[in-house]
């Protein structure tokens, strides 16, 4: 009987050991350098995706607010959790602030599409997941394109807007119009079978079609890069 129970709980430990994790740097700048270029809710988007992630369970999760996002802090940041993750779980970066062609502007200057992409392919995780919640973010894209099969390597880009378009936020509202939908989205609106694991095609559908109907067609999210529309961005727990 001993014996018995010490294979379970080796059983068990090796289990709980390859569990996915969650490595998540959230970035909100909404105090830019003077102030014609400040927002409203972009610090706040970036503790409402921290904590869907720490709530829901398992993650790592480091956050960088204003006048602390500048350029480097933020490679660095991503560069020290991320290095920590294996090829089980996903490491993420959400960020809220301006965007450019190229980047997003962080407050002291740009953060380019080819540094986010430098770290992330450094660390061992298979799942690379970038949620941007920024004017114009549809221009980091480099290509219309994107592969719609499974690679070793899964990179997703989740945009909040077209090329030419503005991501809406209002006095008000608790969040920007995309970071509601990607929060109610992760919370399990977009688990359209329950199966308790959210993909990429599930919250993409999800999230689109809201920001589309809310924005009255003015705003549509763009997802792209290099991943299976069945990756799984989160396991979630209806508990939490």
């Amino acid at each position: 009987m001993k014996r018995n129970l010490s294979l379970l709980f080796l059983l068990l430990a090796a289990v709980l050991s390859a569990e996915a994790r969650n490595y998540i740097v959230c970035i909100g700048i909404a105090d830019y350098p003077g102030t014609n270029s400040d927002l409203q809710l972009s610090s706040r988007d970036a503790a409402t995706i921290k904590n869907v992630y720490e709530k829901n369970g398992d993650a790592m999760t480091d956050i960088l607010m204003d006048s602390e996002a500048t350029v480097e802090n933020i490679k660095v940041t991503m560069d020290k959790l991320f290095s920590r993750a294996t090829q089980n779980d996903a490491v993420i970066l959400f960020f809220s602030g301006h965007g450019v062609p190229g980047g997003f502007v962080c407050f002291d200057g740009l953060l380019k599409y080819e540094a986010i992409t430098r770290v992330m392919m450094g660390c061992s995780a298979r799942r690379k997941i970038v949620f941007a919640d920024a004017c114009f973010a549809g221009k980091v894209r480099n290509t219309s394109k994107r592969t719609q099969g499974p690679s070793q390597t899964e990179v997703l880009f989740f945009l909040s807007s077209r090329t030419n378009e503005k991501s809406l936020e209002k006095r008000g509202w608790k969040n920007s119009l995309f970071t509601a939908y990607l929060e109610r989205g992760l919370r399990g609106g977009a688990d359209t079978n329950r199966d308790r694991s959210i993909t990429a095609i599930e919250l993409f559908d999800f999230v689109s079609k809201g920001v589309a109907k809310d924005s009255s067609q003015k705003q549509h999210p763009v997802m792209w890069g290099n991943f299976d529309n069945n990756m799984s961005i989160l396991s979630w727990n209806p508990s939490k």
